[in-house]
């Protein structure tokens, strides 16, 4: 089904450096591949190769050969490749250009020419392996991250590929999303459809698929059963063994944040509901919740990207309605869920010093720490929109920090990462705290948050439903009967 032999490519502005470099792999027809490795590995140049985009997308450099189906992908263009290959992109919403879902969904069936009907019982069947349906009319632009995420599978799904890869499909999902893709990946894998899923959440989807190929610099350094990779993923550190917290308690501490009977509409539809809370100076808080229930619009309020209508949000007893937005930036820095919306500069380093130069510092020492904390050396001369997506949030959450806010809001940290970051960025937000930053984050990653945040705040329907620590809430049925909070098997 498909071959790849000694492959060697590099992308056009890194000549000289191979970010795939002596790549031999073979799926046959009907297999479930997991592709993992580190940010950086070379997983998603990978994937570009399986269906066109490059050589006829990229620029760069490409040795070796790449056959699908028999035919060798130089000979044939991306539109040729749609119907063979269908590729879920690392980020979503560089996939999704049209008004409506319904509409996203009937694009590439309209462009192979099906019949109106043919479309719509393509979408409607879709639409229902996915469980998506109530979301046909809206806007994705609306949606949210998770949402957004199903919605790009489902347009690529619909065109029924002979061959699906995914890249990342369970990032920004939460435990119910990420069960409903597994379901659907094995479901289609038992159908006959030839699966790879490059993915970071290795200990989630492993039990899933038939073969595991672990990639490291560039190169495949194991392929074969999943039972046999364990020894290759800790090697490459992509289990990630999460420090202990250092965390003292010293007494209440004063309130930093608070928002007070916040409510918000969107189209129509209640997003947040009456929300209160409080964050204390020197915390690490997890917001935790289904997609869609209104998490990061909650976050957009602490800085005042938003304001609600009703309510108030205060910081340091002071309200926020009214301070400047550079002002506001450097108090509360928000790293968002989609780093490419945060970057406007042409390099890493230039991202680095606008936060810098938002604070009025000009302290090369803090920029050099970061760069050294979040493992950018080597990235500070290329372009932020051509790096990885763990890369990218690594650069985006660096460029916040960069600005020294007393608040740090993440949102979905964990996304694109590897176990190896995992366990720096744990490490990371205990410094922060003990430099006096309070961290908030925002996140469907359970696990990530048990080890860090010391309190839960759940989001449920634009409620806040939970508010405790973490050993309190995740023996709350109430919560997990409510669908609010999930835990172990995602």
């Amino acid at each position: 089904m498909i071959d790849l032999s000694q492959i060697r490519y590099r992308y056009e502005e890194e000549l000289g450096e191979w970010v795939l470099n002596g790549v031999d792999l073979s799926v046959s027809k009907g297999e479930y591949l997991l592709l993992c490795g580190g940010s950086g590995s070379g997983k998603t140049t990978l994937g570009y190769l399986l269906n066109g985009l490059i050589p006829h997308f990229f620029e760069g450099t490409l040795e070796g050969t790449v056959t699908v189906q028999g035919w060798d992908t130089k000979d044939l263009t991306v539109s040729d490749m749609i119907t063979r290959v269908g590729l879920v992109f690392q980020n979503a919403e560089a996939q999704l250009f049209n008004s409506t879902v319904e509409n996203e969904i009937a694009f590439g069936l309209e462009s192979l020419g099906l019949s109106a009907k043919e479309v719509a019982e393509a979408i409607d069947r879709t639409a229902s392996i996915l469980h998506i349906q109530h979301l046909l009319s809206r806007p994705p632009a609306a949606l949210s991250g998770g949402e957004k995420r199903l919605v790009a599978i489902a347009s690529v799904l619909g065109l029924n590929p002979p061959v699906l890869v995914l890249d990342e499909p369970l990032a920004h999902l939460d435990w119910e999303g990420a069960r409903k893709v597994r379901e659907v990946l094995v479901d289609l894998h038992r159908r006959g459809t030839t699966v790879i899923v490059i993915e970071q959440r290795v200990d989630t989807i492993f039990r899933d698929v038939t073969r595991c190929a672990v990639m490291g610099s560039g190169k495949i350094v194991f392929d074969g059963a999943p039972g046999d990779a364990l020894s290759a993923l800790l090697d490459q550190r992509l289990i990630p063994q999460y420090p202990l917290d250092p965390r003292r308690k010293n007494g209440e501490k004063p309130v930093l944040l608070r928002a007070r009977s916040l409510f918000r509409e969107i189209e129509g539809k209640a997003v947040l509901n009456d929300v209160s809370l409080q964050v204390n100076e020197g915390e690490i808080v997890a917001i935790v919740g289904k997609n869609g229930a209104g998490k990061t619009t909650l976050v957009k309020h602490f800085n005042g990207l938003l304001h609600s209508p009703q309510g108030e949000v205060s910081f340091v007893g002071k309200g926020i309605r009214g301070i400047p937005p550079p002002e506001m930036a450097a108090l509360v820095g928000v790293s968002f869920q989609n780093p490419n919306d945060q970057f406007f500069k042409n390099t890493v380093k230039d991202e680095l010093m606008v936060g810098l130069q938002i604070a009025g510092g000009d302290s090369g020492e803090w920029i050099e720490e970061l760069c050294s904390l979040f493992h950018l050396h080597e990235l500070l001369e290329k372009s932020p929109y051509r790096l990885s997506e763990g890369q990218k949030k690594r650069v985006a959450v660096a460029s916040i920090l960069a600005m020294r806010p007393k608040l740090l809001v993440l949102d979905e940290p964990t996304v694109g990462q590897d176990g190896r970051f995992l366990e720096i960025l744990a490490g990371l937000l205990f410094s922060l705290r003990e430099r006096g930053i309070t961290i908030i984050m925002v996140t469907h990653d359970m696990e990530f948050a048990q080890a860090t945040a010391e309190r839960w705040i759940v989001v449920h329907e634009g409620r806040v439903v939970g508010d405790g620590s973490p050993g309190q809430l995740v023996k709350d049925e109430s919560l997990i009967e409510l669908g609010a909070l999930g835990l172990g098997d995602a």
